[in-house]
């Protein structure tokens, strides 16, 4: 079944790009469906009715309303799946922009391209520029907590999300369940079984929290994915990164590997975006 959406769904594609393709066509291959320069959840609702208005067939349609994590409603996870089936679908020319729609989305707008780019590196002006939107004069740019406060902020996340440090984040986390769903039940998560190999399950925009014990916290930083960083830097496609992270006083944010250096570590992902962000749609160029 999932054989027959794709090729049903790279027909529909070939069919918006095909020839000249016009600026509308364009924006939906990108995702970008309601044509304001960035990846959103409004984004999703475009594509679930331009789809639907284009076949009638009920398997195509569970496929494209929009849920493409099936869990029932349309949330941002949504939108960053969206996200990487378009982008098998079309050409260098309509790759996935950077940007701020979710929260992987601006960890990796705002993260230098390749691992040892952080090294020293002040940071790039757009994380910088992010920086002092959300920071309230906090100065402390190379740092984890402070990297992973601004990609959630920044996002619309959650506007209260604290600076640091990251035991304080994590008690945030813990307590608002609101907004912070923790994954694998609660639980440590023992970190040598997953020293470089991520767990099944991960989404990008979870949180990391790394600790050698419950109450000693030690690392904090953003699981984004490793096709949308493939996405967003091309040219680094080949290795392989799957997170962004950052390190006090000595690595500003940067993409990298999945590791893990601490004895346990626990995953917290966003279920509810605000609905009125602060910081979202400032507009930031970098």
């Amino acid at each position: 079944m999932k054989k027959l959406l794709s090729i049903i769904c790279s027909l529909v594609i070939l069919a918006l790009s095909a020839t000249t393709a016009s600026a509308v066509d364009k924006a939906y291959i990108k995702g970008d469906a309601d044509m304001n320069g960035r990846i959103s959840i409004n984004d999703a609702t475009h594509i679930q009715r331009i789809v639907s208005e284009l076949a009638e067939c009920k398997s195509f349609w569970q496929f494209f309303t929009a849920d493409a994590d099936n869990n029932g409603v349309v949330n941002v996870n949504d939108v960053t799946m969206l996200q990487r089936h378009f982008a098998q679908f079309g050409t260098t020319l309509f790759d996935i922009p950077d940007g701020n729609a979710t929260i992987a989305q601006a960890a990796v707008t705002m993260s230098y391209e390749q691992r040892g780019d952080g090294y020293l590196a002040p940071g790039k002006k757009i994380y910088l520029d992010a920086f002092k939107l959300i920071s309230g004069g906090d100065t402390i740019t190379r740092s984890c907590d402070r990297f992973v406060c601004a990609a959630v902020r920044w996002s619309g996340a959650d506007d209260n999300y604290p600076l640091g440090h990251v035991g304080t984040q994590a008690d945030y986390l813990s307590s608002h369940p609101d907004k912070w769903q923790v994954l694998f039940n609660g639980k440590y998560m023992d970190s040598s079984t997953y020293r470089t190999t991520p767990p099944k399950g991960l989404q990008p925009g979870d949180i990391i929290i790394e600790c050698d014990a419950p109450d000693w916290r030690t690392h904090t930083f953003v699981y984004c994915g490793e096709g949308l960083i493939a996405s967003i830097f091309p040219n680094s496609a080949d290795y392989g990164y799957d997170i962004t992270s950052a390190s006090y006083d000595d690595i500003a944010p940067q993409c990298c590997y999945w590791y893990l250096s601490s004895t346990y570590f626990r995953v917290f992902r966003c279920v509810k975006y605000e609905a009125n962000p602060k910081y979202k749609y400032v507009g930031l160029h970098g």
